[in-house]
C-alpha cells in the first residue's frame, strides 16, 4: 500500500481519537513520507510541529504502530523542511542524500565516539588503579 494511503489511515484513525476541533487544528493538514523504517510528517509551521511532538507523541506512535503493524521513528518538521535540508546535503557532500540517510550517518559518527570515550575511560581507571593518587 502506498504510504499516502497509510498516512491517511493513520489520520483516520486519530480522528477517530480526538475531538473534531483538535484532530482539524494539529492533523487535517499534516501529510507524510516513508522512508524504510522512519515516517516524517510534515507540519504547516513550527508550532504545529511542536504541538505534536509534545502533545501527540505518544498518541502518534501508538496508531502508527496500529496501522504499520510496526515500530517506526516519527520525525515532525515544517512542509518543505526536508528537502531544503536534503538539497544542502547534496551541494555540501556532492551527492544524493536523504535525510534519514544523514541522520544515520550522524547516529554512526556519535556511536563511535562514544566507544572511543568508553576505552579512555577504561585506560584512564586502568592507569589510576594501578598508580593511585596521594
Amino acid at each position: 500500500m502506498k504510504e499516502y494511503h497509510l498516512w491517511e489511515q493513520v489520520k483516520m484513525k486519530l480522528a477517530q481519537k480526538l475531538s473534531g476541533p483538535s484532530f482539524d487544528t494539529w492533523f487535517a493538514s499534516t501529510s507524510a513520507t516513508v522512508d524504510e523504517d522512519w515516517l516524517i510528517i510534515e507540519c504547516m509551521n513550527e508550532i504545529q510541529c511542536e504541538w505534536l511532538q509534545t502533545r501527540y507523541g505518544e498518541l502518534i506512535s501508538e496508531t502508527v504502530r496500529e496501522v504499520f503493524g510496526r515500530d517506526m521513528r516519527i520525525f515532525v518538521s515544517v512542509h518543505g523542511e526536508r528537502q531544503r535540508i536534503e538539497k544542502r546535503l547534496e551541494q555540501r557532500h556532492g551527492v544524493p542524500m536523504t535525510f534519514r540517510q544523514y541522520m544515520t550517518q550522524l547516529e554512526q559518527q556519535v556511536d563511535e565516539l562514544e566507544r572511543r570515550i568508553d576505552h579512555y575511560a577504561r585506560i584512564i581507571d586502568e592507569l589510576l588503579a594501578s598508580r593511585p593518587i596521594h
